[in-house]
């Protein structure tokens, strides 16, 4: 292993290690992550019996918004949050690359967000009318590519953020906006103007549900489908773009601004 891929394990094992000591982090993103991930699409198979396109539509919405809140919203509170009690400083000053501190944990949040759709997916399989997707690999790729590019996008986003108690406040509107062009309240996106909708369309988790629509197609090629995911990938390589320019020119890594 080499020394960077060694420090970049060494961060997510820390990250991880912190995460699972903090009962806020396990009850906003572990909790609700399960809570709603699991109970929306059960109350949707039971308001519609027979009809597991309802509940892959509320499955995959929910999942979507769910992204947000537990990879961006749970990055721009850990950064701002060791950035002000200067740990992001220290851990800079031990020699490590500032893509191994920060890599470390968007890696760690990639792997436990990846966990926790698989067993959310799992329980749905058990408990409601929600197929087993046609191509699964695509599904998982869905799921990695949207949280580490959430969390890319997290990270760019805490140069804005003056202190870490108004963090949560500051990303709640991801959160709502994710719900609604993704589909987890439901198709609020027909009932608005058309511009609305187009706008919502670009966002990343709109990229993430369309990659993962297709995942869960009755039928399809694996030709056929890496077309039809090529244009979602792009959009995701886009704000993946977006999100390593912001972060490179704007990221603070002291509570100074510089």
């Amino acid at each position: 292993m080499t020394v960077a891929a060694r420090d970049l394990v060494t961060v997510a094992r820390f990250d991880a290690r912190l995460f699972w000591r903090d009962r806020t982090a396990l009850s906003t993103s572990v909790a609700l992550f399960l809570l709603l991930g699991v109970g929306l699409p059960v109350m949707a198979d039971r308001l519609q019996p027979g009809h597991p396109e309802a509940v892959v539509a509320q499955h995959l919405g929910i999942l979507s918004m769910l992204l947000v809140l537990a990879t961006f919203g749970q990055v721009v509170n850990t950064l701002t949050t060791r950035r002000d009690q200067l740990l992001l400083k220290r851990l800079r000053a031990t020699g490590m690359a500032d893509r191994d501190i920060l890599g470390g944990g968007v890696l760690n949040l990639v792997l436990q967000n990846t966990l926790l759709a698989a067993v959310v997916s799992v329980a749905l399989y058990a408990l409601t009318s929600l197929p087993v997707p046609r191509d699964p690999l695509l599904l998982l790729v869905a799921v990695v590519a949207g949280a580490a590019v959430l969390c890319l996008l997290g990270t760019a986003f805490t140069p804005l953020v003056p202190r870490p108690e108004v963090g949560a406040v500051m990303t709640m509107p991801f959160f709502l906006l994710a719900g609604v062009g993704a589909g987890g309240f439901g198709p609020l996106t027909e009932m608005l103007p058309g511009w609305v909708s187009t706008l919502l369309g670009l966002l990343p988790t709109d990229a993430v549900a369309d990659i993962a629509r297709i995942a869960y197609a009755a039928d399809g090629t694996f030709g056929g489908d890496l077309a039809a995911a090529a244009g979602p990938a792009l959009k995701l390589a886009v704000w993946a773009a977006i999100g390593l320019f912001a972060v490179s020119r704007w990221f603070r890594w002291d509570p100074r601004k510089q």
